[in-house]
């Protein structure tokens, strides 16, 4: 189903990605990203059309970088749904606690995505939106998103038709349905995560430690970034400029990423290896983005001036 919605852009940021929750009485639990910005959206996320409990529709920012869909508080409170339990929620930052409610149903047009007990958030992590839409409902289907039209289709990865003109990268899944496409960095083999719930990309410390004497670092062309998380504000101030990131046929230039040891890095075992992730500061400046969770493939469409093996400037 593709379907366009005016005003689609949420217009707060996220600083992190994979929204964890479990129920607090699991030994382990599936994990997932939590840090929102409060600075205005450089690109701005985009927001779906949901259901939930067959009423709606509200709206929900798309965010591929969480494993779980969340209600905010407020939505919770509107369909009359009680917290049946509490679960983690694992973030930027660390974990924190947060209520569950069941939900007997959520749908995006005719497709339903899941019906798992959801973590109710409140605050500036929701950008005052109904909720997040996570990757969980994703698996065995393919994402798309058209920033130019405003559109999103959500369709069976074998029923998916083929995307002529689009950069084809393939990736991997780790954790079930986060999509990890291989890349290079000045030569440097690195891991890309895309996260459409993030404003901002971010670098963990063995990126910078692997390029340090390969990429130049200038705190003082940089703005500050303040965050909320479940817990509390944080500010990062560490970033980092990289000249050249490659992902198959496609080079992206001058990507500003934020360094640190973040907790969601250790979460995906991702802390020893060079990762980077690329927030929409680089992703709305295509045309679209496609994510196929059923072949583990990355598809981004290009705006015509810039071709494979061109650059796409931050």
């Amino acid at each position: 189903m593709l379907e366009c919605m005016r005003g689609w852009r949420a217009l707060a940021g996220s600083l992190a990605a994979w929204l964890a929750v479990a129920r607090a009485d699991q030994a382990e639990g599936v994990s997932g990203p939590e840090d929102r910005a409060s600075q205005p959206a450089g690109g701005g996320r985009v927001v779906a059309p949901v259901y939930v409990n067959g009423e709606g529709p509200f709206r929900f920012i798309v965010d591929t970088g969480a494993n779980r869909s969340v209600l905010s508080q407020r939505l919770a409170t509107r369909l009359g749904l009680e917290a049946s339990g509490e679960g983690n929620v694992h973030s930027v930052h660390g974990v924190a606690p947060a209520p569950l409610v069941d939900v007997d149903s959520l749908q995006y047009g005719a497709l339903s995505l899941g019906t798992e007990p959801m973590p109710m958030l409140s605050g500036a992590v929701l950008a005052g939106e109904h909720g997040l839409l996570g990757v969980d409902g994703m698996g065995g289907r393919r994402l798309r998103m058209d920033f130019e039209r405003n559109c999103i289709e959500i369709v069976p990865s074998r029923q998916a038709r083929r995307l002529r003109g689009w950069a084809d990268i393939r990736g991997e899944l780790r954790f079930g349905h986060l999509v990890v496409v291989r890349g290079s960095i000045n030569g440097l083999r690195v891991n890309l995560l895309l996260d459409t719930g993030s404003d901002s990309s971010l670098a963990n410390v063995a990126l910078r430690e692997a390029l340090r004497a390969r990429v130049s670092r200038n705190r003082a062309r940089m703005s500050y970034v303040i965050g909320h998380t479940a817990t509390r504000p944080i500010i990062l101030r560490d970033a980092m400029l990289v000249p050249r990131v490659s992902m198959g046929e496609l080079d992206v230039r001058n990507v500003a990423a934020y360094v640190g040891d973040f907790h969601i890095f250790n979460l995906w075992g991702l802390s020893e290896e060079p990762t980077l992730l690329l927030g929409m500061d680089v992703l709305s400046q295509t045309r679209g983005l496609a994510i196929d969770y059923g072949r583990a493939r990355v598809y981004l469409h290009l705006h015509d001036d810039l071709r494979f093996g061109t650059r796409l400037q931050n």
